[in-house]
């Protein structure tokens, strides 16, 4: 027993300055923003009126909260899927016996640990409607030049391929841990059997791949929530023509930053919180299918 009590004030005298950081920069500024979510405060101003629920009704009936929240679900629809479709093939072809595996792994995850100013500035080159790569090869086929940037029916699309270039490396190399960790007999047993290929894709690799899969889900849904600097590297000041990239967190960092309108847009994170958090809930109730033995 004083053995055992021993150990456990030694690990909490190890863990108390970890704690005391992390009470400091992540528990206290939590609870702070949702105390000044119920008072109406100006940045510039010490004055902080009290105002209860006025913040949180006010979101709802705002026009432009409600595009953004169409835009950021709009974003999520698209971006979840493609990003994990995508980076699950490519981790299938990085599990084949390739030459340079190494080098295709790093290359493949540059984009995720690259500076997102950096490569924002790339994509406004590569999208530029005058001298942009992308017209410059759509011009090279015959095909039409876009305004990329300043059409409002291509916003989505421009931040979604964005958004799935810059994580796909890290999806990738998610998928590629869980099939590296996927029973090689139920190939083997799969293979006498006489299973093709896509067989044994289908019936071994995606059953077997189902906690990865499902832990990747919530990651790729929980970051596409988040989306904000793909919209601000892009079109800056203004998310897209007629707010057409107006997103959740934009919309927050607009209003607290810009109008200084603290206590509103506190209040605005709290309820991108819930949403992603009723979101978050909804797919761990279909967690129930994963198979979580292999």
């Amino acid at each position: 027993m004083i053995l055992k009590l021993r150990r456990t004030v030694v690990a909490y005298t190890l863990l108390f300055p970890s704690l005391i950081l992390l009470g400091i920069f992540t528990i206290y500024p939590i609870l702070d923003s949702l105390y000044i979510s119920f008072f109406r405060w100006d940045i510039m101003s010490t004055a902080r009126p009290f105002v209860g629920l006025q913040n949180y009704i006010h979101i709802f009936t705002d026009p432009l909260f409600l595009q953004a929240l169409l835009n950021t679900v709009e974003y999520v629809v698209f971006f979840v899927p493609i990003v994990m479709i995508v980076g699950l093939l490519a981790a299938l072809l990085l599990n084949s016996k390739v030459r340079f595996l190494s080098f295709f792994r790093t290359i493949m995850f540059l984009p995720y640990i690259t500076s997102l100013a950096a490569t924002g500035v790339l994509w406004q080159w590569l999208f530029n409607d005058q001298f942009g790569l992308v017209n410059y090869f759509l011009q090279a086929v015959g095909l039409p030049s876009q305004d990329w940037l300043n059409n409002q029916n291509l916003t989505m699309f421009t931040m979604v391929l964005f958004g799935v270039w810059q994580n796909l490396g890290y999806v990738a190399v998610i998928f590629l841990a869980g099939l590296q960790n996927v029973s090689k007999e139920a190939y083997e047993a799969a293979d006498v059997d006489g299973a093709s290929a896509l067989q044994k894709v289908w019936h071994i690799t995606l059953p077997l791949l189902s906690p990865t899969t499902y832990f990747v889900l919530l990651l790729s849904t929980i970051e596409a929530f988040r989306v904000f600097l793909q919209v601000y590297v892009l079109y800056g000041q203004t998310p897209g023509p007629n707010n057409s990239g107006m997103t959740l967190l934009y919309y927050m960092y607009e209003m607290g930053f810009n109008d200084y309108k603290m206590g509103y847009a506190s209040a605005t994170a709290y309820v991108l919180f819930l949403i992603t958090f009723i979101v978050t809930l909804i797919q761990m109730t279909l967690s129930r299918r994963v198979h979580y033995d292999q």
